[in-house]
C-alpha cells in the first residue's frame, strides 16, 4: 500500500458504508512546524493551545485526477489534519455539492474524542451540516439541479470542500437567503424548532427558560420562541457578556447562573409560578435547577450535556407538579420520523426567508483553522454559530 493511501474511508453520505470499499488517495499537508509539537500541549486532554496553521496546495493526482481538501480525524483525541482526498463518482440517487460553509457543533468535538453516540470508523471527516451549491447530480435525482443552493445534513463527513449526499438529505435554499446564513440553520434551528414546537408544544405567551443561551442552539431557541411562537424567554448563561447578547437577541430577561442559584433567580423574576418550558443543553446541576424552576404542568426538554455531567431526574418532582421531562435527539428523527425531521428544516428555511428569524454567526474560520475553531468552542468562547468557510 503506497504512503498516504487509506483503503477505507467512511462514506460521504447517509447512504452508509458502501463508499468504504472504494480506494481513497490522501495527501497529507505540510506544516510550518512539526504537528506533533502542537499536539503535545493538550486542553482538557484534547487539543493543544497552539496550532501551526496548515497549508495545502491542490495538485492533480494520478492520471489527471483532481483532489479536494477535507478535515480528517485520523486518531481520536488528537488535532485534525487537512488532507487531499480524491472524489468518487456519484450514484444515481446522489448529489455532489460544492460546500461553501460547514457548521461546527459540540457533537463534532465529541465524535473526534470517541464520546458521541455515533462512532465512525477511523479515519473520518467530521461535520454534520453544510451549505453549498450543486455541482453534479445522479441520473435519478429529481429534487435539485446543478447550480441550486442547498443545505444538508450528514452522519458527519461534511467538513470538506465537496460532499456527496443522498438527494433526500438536501433542502433547496430559497431566494434571498445567503449561503452563510443558511449554514446556521440545520442543527441549531432544527433542534430549536423540534424542541419548542414538536416536543414542548410551546404556546404564545408562555415563558421559556433556555440554558447556555448564548450558544448556537440557545440563540436559536430565543429566536424561534420570541419571534415565531410569541413566547417570553428567560436566558440563562455563564457570563454577563453572554447574558447581554441573549438580551440583544430577544430574551426578555437573563440570569448568570455562575453568580448564584438559577432556581432562586427565576423565582425573583416570576414569583412562585415558574416557567412553562425549559430547553436545557447543559445538564448537571444546571438541569436540576431548571427542573425545579418549572411551573405546574411544565415541560423540560433535554437537548445535550455540554457541562459534561448527566443528571438523574428526581421522579418525585415530576409527580408533584405533573411535569413532563423529554428529550430531543434531533438527528435521530431522520431515521425514525423523516416527515417531522424534514418539516423542522423546511420551517427553518421558511422562517429565514420571511425574515422572522435572524441567525447569529459568532465566528467564521477557514478550513485550515479547524483546530482553532474546535478550541474556540472548547474554551467556551463561542457565542452564536461557529462556521468553517471552505471558500
Amino acid at each position: 500500500m503506497p504512503p498516504g493511501h487509506f483503503s477505507a474511508l467512511p462514506g460521504t453520505s447517509g447512504a452508509g458504508p458502501a463508499f468504504s470499499a472504494l480506494p481513497v488517495w490522501v495527501r497529507p499537508l505540510a506544516t510550518h512546524d512539526s504537528l506533533s509539537v502542537a499536539m503535545a500541549t493538550a486542553v482538557g486532554g484534547l487539543w493543544g493551545r497552539c496550532f501551526p496553521r496548515v497549508w495545502l496546495c491542490r495538485r492533480a493526482g494520478p492520471c489527471g485526477d483532481r483532489y479536494y481538501r477535507a478535515a480528517l480525524c485520523t486518531e481520536l483525541k488528537q488535532p485534525l489534519a487537512i488532507e487531499e482526498v480524491a472524489p468518487r463518482p456519484v450514484r444515481p440517487h446522489e448529489v455532489r455539492v460544492d460546500v461553501h460553509f460547514c457548521g461546527v457543533n459540540f457533537a463534532d468535538i465529541l465524535v473526534c474524542r470517541g464520546q458521541y453516540q455515533e462512532r465512525p470508523h477511523l479515519p473520518f471527516t467530521p461535520g454534520m451540516e453544510f451549505s453549498g451549491t450543486v455541482l453534479e447530480i445522479g441520473k435519478d435525482v429529481s429534487t435539485v439541479k446543478e447550480g441550486d443552493g442547498v443545505i444538508g445534513v450528514s452522519d458527519f463527513h461534511s467538513m470538506a470542500e465537496e460532499y456527496i449526499a443522498d438527494q433526500k438529505a438536501l433542502w433547496q435554499i430559497p431566494e434571498r437567503v445567503p449561503l452563510r446564513e443558511a449554514a446556521t440553520l440545520p442543527v441549531s434551528y432544527g433542534t430549536a424548532i423540534m424542541a419548542l414546537e414538536h416536543r414542548a408544544c410551546t404556546q404564545p405567551g408562555e415563558t421559556v427558560l433556555v440554558t447556555a443561551a448564548a450558544g448556537a442552539t440557545g440563540l436559536a431557541v430565543i429566536d424561534v420562541a420570541t419571534n415565531v411562537l410569541q413566547a417570553k424567554v428567560i436566558a440563562a448563561a455563564g457570563s454577563d457578556e453572554k447574558c447581554k447578547l441573549a438580551m440583544q437577541r430577544g430574551a426578555q430577561s437573563s440570569v448568570n447562573y455562575r453568580q448564584g442559584s438559577l432556581k432562586e433567580a427565576v423565582r425573583k423574576l416570576l414569583g412562585s409560578g415558574g416557567v412553562d418550558v425549559v430547553v436545557d443543553t447543559v445538564g448537571g446541576h444546571v438541569f436540576l435547577e431548571a427542573l425545579r424552576s418549572l411551573a405546574w404542568e411544565g415541560r423540560i426538554v433535554v437537548v445535550g450535556f455540554s457541562g459534561g455531567t448527566i443528571a438523574s431526574v428526581p421522579a418525585n418532582l415530576l409527580l408533584l407538579k405533573n411535569i413532563s421531562a423529554m428529550g430531543v435527539y434531533w438527528g435521530r428523527y431522520r431515521d425514525q420520523n423523516f416527515p417531522v425531521f424534514s418539516r423542522s428544516l423546511s420551517s427553518a428555511l421558511q422562517y429565514c426567508q420571511q425574515g422572522r428569524i435572524q441567525p447569529h454567526i459568532g465566528a467564521v474560520f477557514k478550513l485550515e483553522e479547524v483546530n482553532d475553531a474546535f478550541l474556540h468552542i472548547i474554551e467556551r468562547k463561542s457565542m452564536g454559530k461557529v462556521l468553517i468557510s471552505l471558500k
